[in-house]
Parts: C-alpha cells; sequence; structure tokens
C-alpha cells in the first residue's frame, strides 16, 4: 500500500548503521516496496529521515527486543539488516529494502564513511574509514590520504562502522591496495597502481579470510556470475611476454601460445603501431624499442570456488603493446 504523503515521489531509503557519538555516518539507501525510497542518517540515538519533499525527520531510538526501532509516535522504522518498515500513524508499514549502490558487476552494497580521530586509527593520525556492509560480512578500507589503504578488513557485517581490532581481520597482502567489492562470499580487492596497463586485483573467502587467487585485468570484468558456490570471471588478462613480437615475431608468437594455452593458429596482434610512438620519438633507439617485451590482453574464463581455481582462455582478439 501507498503512504499518501510519499505518494508519486521518489525516496531514498537506507538500511540501518549505528556509529558511534563522534562519528559521522554516510546517508545509506533503501528503495520500497511501494516504489519510492528513503534516505536515513542512523546514530546512536536517532535515525534522521530525509522525505523526497525535503521534509527532515528526526526519530529516536526507541528500545527493541531485537533489531532496530526508531519513532516520534507519529512516523517510525523499524527492522533488522538489509531491511525496515516505513509507517506513518496508523497506516500500513511498507518495506524497504538496502538499494546500496552498485560497482561495476559487483553485489550491492550499503556504504558508510566516517571520520576518524586519531586515537580510533590506531595510528597516531586522523583518517577516514569506509565500510561496504554485505548480508553476511562487510569491508573495510582505512584512509590516512595516502596512494594505498592504510588498512583493509573482512569484518562483521553486525555492528557499527568503526575500527575492531580483535575482530576485524586484516589484509596484509601487496596486491591489494583498496576494496574494490565482493560476488556472494568473495571479496575482491585491487591494487593501488596499475601494472603495464592492467589492473592486479586479489579475491579472499570472506568466510575463511583465504586467499584465493590474484591476477591483473584489463579494464572491467565482462561478467562476474555465482552459481551456487562457483563464481565465473570473464575478462581480459594482461599478460607480459618474455619477449617481442615486433623484434621477434615468429618465435615470440610460438612462446606466447605455449605460455597462454592458445591453439597454435591462434593469430597473433601487429604490434608495430603501438610500438611506433616511442620509435617516432626517439629514431635512434628503435632497435632497443622493438626488443622491449609485448604486453597482451585477452580474454579468459576463470571459475572460482573454495576448492580452487580453473583457467581457460577464450575466442575474442589479442592486443599487443610495448612493457611500461
Amino acid at each position: 500500500m501507498r503512504v499518501p504523503i510519499l505518494a508519486g515521489l521518489a525516496l531514498a531509503a537506507t538500511a540501518v548503521l549505528i556509529l558511534p557519538e563522534t562519528s559521522r555516518a554516510a546517508d545509506i539507501k533503501y528503495a520500497c516496496d511501494d516504489g519510492t525510497a528513503l534516505t536515513v542518517t542512523f546514530s546512536e540515538q536517532a535515525a534522521d529521515v530525509t522525505l523526497p519533499d525535503g521534509v527532515k525527520l528526526s526519530l529516536p531510538q526507541q528500545p527493541a527486543a531485537s533489531g532496530f526501532w526508531y519513532s516520534n509516535g507519529r512516523y517510525e522504522l523499524r527492522g533488522k539488516g538489509e531491511e525496515l518498515q516505513f509507517a506513518i500513524g496508523r497506516m500500513a508499514p511498507v518495506t524497504c529494502r538496502n538499494a546500496g549502490e552498485v560497482t561495476g558487476q559487483f553485489d550491492r552494497a550499503t556504504r558508510a564513511e566516517v571520520e576518524l580521530a586519531e586515537k580510533d586509527t590506531g595510528l597516531d593520525r586522523k583518517g577516514k574509514l569506509t565500510c561496504l556492509r554485505y548480508p553476511n560480512f562487510a569491508l573495510k578500507e582505512l584512509d590516512l590520504g595516502e596512494k594505498g589503504a592504510a588498512g583493509l578488513y573482512i569484518a562483521s557485517s553486525e555492528g557499527p562502522c568503526q575500527l575492531n581490532p580483535t575482530l576485524d581481520r586484516k589484509i596484509e597482502d601487496a596486491s591489494a591496495g583498496y576494496i574494490w567489492g565482493a560476488v556472494g562470499p568473495y571479496a575482491f580487492f585491487r591494487g593501488a597502481d596499475g601494472w603495464n596497463g592492467g589492473l592486479p586485483f586479489v579475491v579472499y573467502d570472506a568466510r575463511t579470510g583465504m586467499r584465493l587467487m590474484d591476477d591483473v585485468v584489463a579494464g572491467e570484468f565482462s561478467a562476474l556470475a555465482l552459481v551456487g558456490e562457483e563464481l565465473t570471471l570473464r575478462y581480459r588478462r594482461t599478460f607480459v611476454a618474455p619477449c617481442s613480437l615486433v623484434a621477434a615475431p615468429e618465435s615470440c608468437a610460438a612462446s606466447i601460445r605455449d605460455a597462454l594455452g592458445l591453439a597454435a593458429d591462434r593469430p597473433m596482434p601487429d604490434c608495430r603501431a603501438a610500438y611506433q610512438p616511442a620509435i617516432d620519438a626517439d629514431p635512434n633507439a628503435a632497435k632497443d624499442i622493438e626488443a622491449w617485451p609485448s604486453v597482451i590482453d585477452y580474454p579468459v574464463e576463470r571459475k572460482l570456488s573454495a576448492n580452487g581455481t580453473s583457467f581457460i582462455a577464450v575466442e575474442g582478439d589479442l592486443t599487443c603493446r610495448p612493457t611500461m
């Protein structure tokens, strides 16, 4: 049933997030079954609700046996985790679910950003903590204003967006620079820097904290499909050959096909155009530039589960450029 005061208006609704008094919570968004949405910011004392017509409500927190309950007598929010009910007076409540945000083809997540004082970062410096909350776990990223996160964590989906050294599982991994997203139980972290035109990434099992795989993707994933507990990744993979397709096209092509498991007749790209700008900039070094190893981007499909991975090259064009 559509709540009259909200009829025809776009609302942005948000999942519950309880934060320390000294923290600042970001708005968290929910979509409602009647086609509207709500924008809500939660704290330990109240839920601040903004209606689509600009009206702002502050709903004090009420004692609840489980989940959460915020009400000022006329308006109320009740719920648990990723779902809430919003009601006005005696009108039937409308169910709203976390709308989160879509990052590429990753699962939706509730995002919050919290400013931390020096004492809360554990590093004697102020910082910002970003939390992506999924149904069964959360990913946390501590930013101190430098390249790469100061800390990356897999944590419980319950509780506030704050660091918990006792319970949070810290990710110590040179390939993990920032949170990227998650699909089912699989958490993705991307590198802080690119590598030869690609982007390093690493995948962890959020249930166990086990590192499952790492690789380098050229651009975005073309597909991330979860069936049961098996995740299929399709993407263009970046590979650095030990040779140059310009300086030694035939022998290098054979080496690349062997390394990547490609068919013996799989066409290789013409690399000359990609090398030419560097040659034009320094003609005297043409022979040295031609010998630079070739970087190949090619399409792959990888099957990922808690038990391991399988990996194959698939049909599609290969592209080439010199190493950077």
